[in-house]
């Protein structure tokens, strides 16, 4: 009698164990999205950079043309990471690179991923 206790505790005791470990691996959620990668070197943004040089510049679409021309056949996400690279490099004051990199986005016809921002 005393076996077929301890045969009922063994298996409650490995039910028990395995819930818990399979409870913990369904508990993790899903990995983070990858930020997206600019697949052009960028040493070619250097033309593209001189759009942000000074902030006091007017962007046109004439003035946006060697960005849109390096940025054209990417998706938006690619896009997008192209310009912030470029801006990177040129601007230090970080409150107008959004601004500056949404409005070449736009001035080249390219939306911009929902929630976009310079990292």
């Amino acid at each position: 009698m005393a076996s077929k206790s301890m045969m009922k505790n063994a298996i409650a005791l490995f039910l028990t164990i395995n819930l818990v470990f399979l409870g913990f691996t369904k508990a993790q959620g899903p990995p983070p999205p990858q930020a997206p990668v600019c697949p052009r070197d960028s040493i070619n943004f250097i033309s593209c950079s001189n759009v942000f040089r000074l902030s006091l510049i007017l962007i046109n679409e004439r003035t946006v043309l060697p960005c849109c021309t390096l940025v054209a056949g990417l998706d938006a996400a690619a896009a997008s990471a192209c310009i912030c690279n470029a801006v990177r490099v040129t601007i230090f004051n970080f409150l107008t690179i959004n601004l500056r990199v949404n409005q070449v986005l736009r001035l080249c016809r390219i939306l911009p991923p929902a929630g976009f921002r310079c990292a």
